[in-house]
């Protein structure tokens, strides 16, 4: 591998064995590096331009370097690059004494007879220009292939069309393979070993399929209430599970061999409370025994959605007439987080004057992490209103009526404010 200057290095190594072969077939031979132009047909002078015209990714190379980066974005060694770089090969001079031919010849015949840029080479051009002082090129492990390129007449006016105006002549196309530059970050070493082991042991039969609520499988799992985790193989003794990572405390949980009923609470996890939002929930499989425990398998992680629950706790209402001013007082669990945005959601439960109304809720004063937000109104009608709270797009749930007796069974029924 080499710095950034190796493509500027290759460059001027080409020119070195592009001159010393025209040079030997026409004696005041010169070498120009860049684009070729109108004025150089002009002046006809014995010359070879040299123009990098075209830098591709490396096919072969690509790929091979191991990945840069880990997954938290710490280096563990420098980024990489394999190129392929692209030249044509301009002749110019004398028609009448074929010297563009003449030096085609020689050039194609060198390149061919030694394909490779030696470090001999390199280090001349280095030597050559004070922009390339410090180019490591010279000290890589590979070495750089010139090749010719089979390159059809349509192939050649395409490429000729890119130089504005400028009448083509004699060329002839390479491609120097591979060049290899990468940056100068230092790669991260990494933790020896201390005492290679294999173990062996059979795989799980653990399986996690879903959470919900204990009504049914449809029902939404809430803060400080019980959850069902279905799946297969959960009655195995020494089964372990986490939440976000964090170890829940499964003590006097007796599970089935399908399913298991969790409470969702803080002593389960040391202490700490779920926020409102997506929790990853894993299953891990017994340790084995003679098995370190880091080694332990387990299930895929299952995403499951933690929504607020909310209670009406107070509804100040104050003013005559039509509308009213005032707050309602909610009490909220899981906490709401100082980062996150509560809004209450009122829907009119008048058919005849349905309206729907989001009310910000007070912040000023208010400790967080919150269990308990007021949302002051201002002219809000009277009448019953169903409540929902939106905490960053996550939804309150709301109450359906269980009783197969009653009119309005499968219906929802709340939570409702009242406003009179």
């Amino acid at each position: 591998m080499s710095d950034a200057l190796a493509i500027g290095v290759v460059s001027g190594a080409v020119s070195r064995r592009v001159f010393a072969a025209a040079s030997s077939a026409v004696s005041d031979a010169d070498v120009r590096l860049g684009p070729p132009t109108a004025k150089l047909a002009e002046d006809n002078d014995s010359l070879v331009n040299i123009h990098l015209y075209r830098v591709e990714p490396n096919a072969s190379h690509a790929n091979e370097h191991l990945p840069t980066r880990t997954s938290r974005t710490q280096d563990l060694g420098p980024a990489r690059l394999a190129l392929d770089l692209h030249y044509i090969l301009s002749f110019y001079g004398d028609a009448k004494k074929f010297v563009p031919e003449r030096m085609l010849a020689n050039v194609m015949l060198a390149l061919e007879k030694v394909p490779l840029i030696t470090r001999n080479t390199i280090d001349a051009a280095i030597a050559d220009s004070s922009e390339l002082t410090g180019a490591d090129l010279g000290e890589a492990l590979s070495r750089v292939h010139l090749s010719r390129e089979l390159m059809s007449i349509d192939d050649f006016s395409k490429i000729w069309s890119i130089f504005y105006q400028v009448p083509y002549t004699l060329s002839v196309a390479y491609r120097a393979s591979h060049v290899a530059i990468e940056t100068e970050d230092v790669a991260r070493l990494a933790m020896p070993v201390a005492r290679p082991d294999v173990w062996v042991s059979p795989l799980s039969r653990l399986r996690l399929d879903a959470i919900s609520g204990v009504a049914d499988r449809n029902s939404p799992v809430a803060w400080g209430t019980d959850a069902r985790i279905t799946g297969d193989g959960l009655a195995q003794w020494g089964i372990g599970l986490t939440i976000d990572g964090i170890e829940f405390d499964l003590a006097d949980v007796a599970p089935g061999p399908d399913q298991m009923t969790i409470r969702l609470e803080a002593a389960r996890l040391g202490g700490q409370e779920l926020a409102i939002g997506v929790h990853a929930l894993r299953l891990l499989a017994p340790v084995p025994a003679g098995q370190p425990a880091h080694l332990r398998s387990g299930t895929q992680s299952l995403s499951f959605v933690l929504p607020p629950s909310i209670a009406i706790a107070q509804v100040t209402a104050t003013g005559g007439g039509a509308t009213r001013n005032g707050k309602i007082t909610l009490t909220i669990a899981p906490k709401v987080a100082e980062s996150q945005n509560a809004v209450l959601v009122l829907d009119r439960r008048d058919p005849a004057d349905p309206g729907q109304l989001r009310l910000e809720a007070k912040r000023t004063g208010v400790a967080f992490p919150a269990a308990s937000l007021e949302f002051p109104f201002t002219q809000l009608k009277t009448g019953d209103y169903l409540a929902r709270l939106d905490v960053d797009g996550f939804i309150s749930p709301v109450a359906l009526q269980t009783d197969a007796a009653q009119s309005d069974f499968g219906q929802i029924v709340g939570p409702l404010v009242a406003i009179a």
